[in-house]
């Protein structure tokens, strides 16, 4: 028999709908409120899904890199998805170095994978596809 299939979800993360559509893969969705992260995909792997007006404010805040410092200590394997397509950032980002510099830093100082999306079920599908491979 198969084994089933579960994810951790923030309780914060119920309204952008991506839980309902994991549901849909056959998932378990459990939600709890997390500390860090907002989807635990397995006992050393988590996400931090970022919107892309979240993203831009956190990174200029330092905020994004507060919380991938957490994510880094806390898990094994860390992953931000950022909702939103490559040109909406270029054109709102004075500098693109800063972006690409964020990227960089994401990668090589915190061990992160960072993934872009363009909307909710793209992110789901993504979700899945991790834990398919974290399983």
């Amino acid at each position: 028999m198969p084994k089933t299939l579960r994810v951790v979800v923030d309780e914060r993360e119920k309204i952008s709908g991506i839980p309902n559509l994991l549901k849909e893969f056959g998932l378990l969705v459990e939600y709890r409120m997390l500390e860090v992260g907002d989807y635990i995909i397995s006992p050393n792997s988590a996400i931090e899904r970022k919107q892309k007006q979240d993203f831009l404010k956190s990174l200029y805040s330092g905020r994004l890199f507060d919380q991938a410092h957490r994510l880094s200590k806390a898990y094994e394997h860390s992953v931000i998805i950022v909702e939103g397509k490559l040109p909406y950032f270029m054109e709102r980002i004075a500098k693109p170095q800063v972006f690409w510099g964020t990227l960089a830093t994401l990668t090589f100082q915190y061990d992160m994978s960072v993934f872009f999306t363009t909307e909710a079920q793209q992110t789901a599908d993504l979700i899945y596809a991790l834990i398919k491979h974290r399983s």
